[in-house]
Formats: C-alpha cells, structure tokens, sequence
C-alpha cells in the first residue's frame, strides 16, 4: 500500500501548526450563536414578540458646539462600535445647508419614483398578500420612516427601526419607528446591533418581526462605509470658513472712523465734537489731532477702511468644502464642477447619479423583506408569500435610448431584407440588443409586390423586371 500524502501546507494538519492549536484554541462544542449558520428568525413566538414595543430614551443631552478634538473623539468612538458621540455629530452635520441639499437630492431621487410591488409568484394567495402589504405602505415607505432610516445610514453606514404593529384591525399593518443610533452599540462577541431602552439592552435581530437593520454594506462593522467620516472634516472646515469670514466681514464692513480735530482747538469746541462722535452706536471711533503750531483749525470725520483682497480665500475654501461633501453623498458634484455647459461632462454626471439611485434601490429591496416576510407570516401564516417591493428607478434616457434602437434595428432587418436576407426569428435578435418587442403578431408586409397587385397583399410570385420583355410572337419590342 502507496504512503499517504503528506497534508497540504498550511492546513491545520500540517506539523508546522501542531504546537499553535493549544495556544489558539480549538472550536467549541456548543455552537457559538454569533456563528451560527444564517436562518430564518421568524417562529411560533414571532405574533407575541411583535406586539412589544420598546420604549426608547429621550434626548435630553445636545452637542451643538463642535471643535476639532471632539469630532475626532465623535469618529474614534464611532470605528469601535459606540454610536452616542457620532450620532450627535450626525444630528449636528444634518443641520448644514449643504449636507441637507444633497441628501434631499439623493433620497428623493429614490423615494420620488413610483413604487412597484410585485407578489411572490403567480397563485392567488400571493396576490392577496401583496395587494394586502401595498395597502399598508403608508405606515413603511414615507420619508419619516424609510427615508429617516436611508438618510442616517447614508451618514453612518447603517440605521435601524423598531416595528410597531397596528393590531386593531383585521390585518396587523407594520408602521416603522426609527430608533435614534446614539442609543445602541455593536455587541462585538454576539456580533449584534443592541438597542439601549427604557426597557434594558435589547439585541437586535433583523427580520424577526420587531427590528428592521438597513444597512446595505452587510451587517458586521457596516459603519466604516459610512459617509460620516468623509464628510465630517470639510462640514468642520465649512462652518470655520463661515465663522471667520463673518469676522473678516464685520471687521472690513464696519471701518474704523478717523475724527479730525485741530491740535489747538478750544477745547469747548473739542468737548461738543466729542460728545457727536459719541452718539453714533456700536462705532469704532479714533480722536486724532492735526496741525502744529496752531495750524489747521477744520474738523473732519475719515473712514479707515482696510483694502485687500483676502477675502478670496473664505469663497474658495468653502466651494472646496462644498464639492467634498457633495462627492461623498451623491457620488458626483454636477452643480459645483461642470462650467461651459459641457454636454459630455453632463452625462457622465447624470450617468453617475443615475447608477447611485439604482444602488440606493437594490439597498431598500434587500431591507424590505424584513419588514416583508413578518407580515406574511402573521397575518397569512406562510413568510414566503411575502412581496417584492422596488422602485421603478429607470432613467427616462433609457426609454428615449431603446426607442431610438428599436427604431434603427428596424430599418436595419427592412433594408437586409430589401437586399435579400432575412432574419428568421427578428424578436431574437432585437433581444440581442436588448430591445423586448412584447407580445407580436405575425402579419404580411406591404411590399411592392402587393402595391403592383393592387394592394391586395395576394401575390402569388414575384416578377422578375430584370429579364427583358418579349412581345407575343417571340420577338422583341
């Protein structure tokens, strides 16, 4: 009998690791919940559990006043999974003009569009539930709650809801009630989201019909593909720029003012001129004598305006900070790059937030189920006859693009066809291009056959102009 081969290297058998194994430990018998296989969380105490409702902390504490240490604190406490500093900075951050703009932009861009649901599969069942799931959408899909939840995870990487359930009728309808971040933190061995509530800590388990995560980067450490750390520097910068600019204003807008007097006035005179200068309120105001030797007997009032041109840099500086911030949120900075009118430079723009809406899009259809396949269960007994729900997110340029290639596959299959060749299955080949013909019939063209028959469309067999006609008797004409 041939000697067993040695074992691959780098295997757990390979001698090499022989003395490692103690020292790492080995797996555990009882299987460790934070690795256990994925399943579905949905069991006999799901309609029990989803009548809980959690009652969240109130905020009672703000942090409004942001420096540089404690943003970068905010950030170090958000990359270890403590969600109270960063959270805080995200409400601050919402408040910037810029930040608000963008995300409006992006958020609407999605929630804007037409909704789409689509029943699990062709039995009535499905339909029932998915006609009985649209009805409740009001409660899912409003902007304060699935947008809520889109806007703090498009900052954090990852946000997440309490379902309370309308009970009082017939069908239990899910209304979603985002839970604030800065009460949670990522429970590093159970590999959990937990909830901070009035309650105690709840761990939070997606899709079991009382927690929905939106978090379209996958659960563990979804927080790193946040925009919050991209974002947070140029938002601190931006509010600096502002800062500075309204001092440099007040300082440049409010000129010191020179007050003129001789240096031998009667000092009754200097007295009464005083007394004026000190009625103009809030003034910066300078006495300054002139004249010697008792020349120069006029009063005047100067302004001492500063001349420079400094105040370039607080503009530039916060157009800087403005495009780093619109990159960030909306993958594209249309509105503060493209200049001249470039049409190239626009498309390629539009393409951009065009395939950010339709990633935005496939995000909500993988959170959806969660709140999805719990109705399905309760209400009808059976998860997977849960709907799909999307967005229709196709751009109107790709129905004006189709058209157009439709169009010319048209002409295309007319003119090879006028030329002699014929495509014998043209739904297939417009396919090809990805054009979808729908429902067609077969019918007979109209050629010019049918018009030399008298457009009967009846022609028999062709007639061949190319041979030269012959008159009865055989000869020529």
């Amino acid at each position: 009998m041939a000697a067993p081969s040695p074992p691959p290297a780098g295997s757990v058998a390979d001698p090499r690791y022989a003395e490692q194994i103690p020292i790492l430990g080995s797996p555990t018998s009882q299987q460790d919940s934070a690795f256990a296989p994925p399943g579905s969380p949905l069991g006999p105490g799901t309609a029990a559990g989803a009548q809980i409702v959690y009652r969240d902390l109130p905020i009672v504490t703000i942090a409004t006043n942001w420096g540089v240490s404690d943003v970068q604190a905010a950030l170090n406490a958000n990359m270890i999974g403590v969600f109270d500093q960063p959270a805080q900075l995200c409400d601050a951050i919402l408040g910037d003009d810029r930040v608000q703009a963008t995300l409006g932009s992006r958020i609407s861009g999605l929630l804007g569009r037409e909704t789409i649901f689509e029943p699990a599969d062709d039995s009535d069942a499905a339909r029932e539930v998915c006609d009985a799931f649209e009805s409740c959408w009001d409660g899912v899909g409003g902007y304060g709650s699935l947008g809520w939840m889109i806007a703090y995870q498009i900052l954090a990487g990852w946000s997440i809801a309490q379902i309370t359930w309308d009970t009082t009728g017939p069908i239990w309808k899910p209304i979603l009630r985002p839970w604030h971040q800065r009460f949670s933190y990522y429970h590093w061995n159970l590999r959990r989201y937990v909830a901070l509530s009035q309650d105690g800590q709840i761990a939070v388990e997606p899709g079991n019909g009382k927690w929905v995560l939106h978090a379209p980067w996958g659960e563990y450490r979804a927080w790193v593909f946040g925009c919050l750390r991209a974002v947070a520097q140029p938002w601190l910068i931006r509010n600096f720029a502002y800062r500075d600019w309204a001092r440099f204003s007040e300082v440049h807008g409010i000129p010191i003012k020179k007050a003129l007097c001789p240096a031998s006035a009667d000092p009754t005179q200097r007295a009464a001129f005083e007394s004026s200068l000190s009625q103009l309120p809030n003034e910066t105001t300078i006495l300054l004598a002139r004249g010697m030797e008792g020349q120069g007997s006029d009063y005047d009032l100067e302004l001492l305006e500063a001349r420079d041109t400094a105040w370039e840099s607080f503009p530039g500086l916060i157009d800087r900070c403005d495009m780093s911030i619109v990159l960030s949120i909306l993958y594209q900075n249309l509105t503060t790059e493209v200049q001249g009118g470039s049409r190239a430079a626009t498309v390629s723009h539009m393409d951009i937030r065009q395939a950010g809406i339709e990633r935005d899009d496939l995000a909500v259809q993988a959170t959806i189920p969660q709140i999805a396949r719990p109705f399905a269960f309760v209400n009808f007994g059976d998860a997977d006859l849960a709907p799909r729900v999307r967005y229709d997110v196709q751009s109107s340029a790709v129905h004006r693009d189709n058209a157009t290639l439709a169009a010319e596959l048209g002409r295309f299959l007319q003119s090879i066809r006028a030329a002699g060749i014929k495509i014998l299955d043209p739904r297939a080949f417009m396919k090809g291009f990805g054009v979808e013909t729908g429902e067609v019939e077969d019918v007979d063209p109209v050629t010019v056959e049918a018009k030399m028959a008298g457009a009967t469309g009846e022609v028999t067999e062709a007639v061949d102009t190319s041979a030269p006609k012959t008159a009865p008797g055989g000869g020529g004409l």
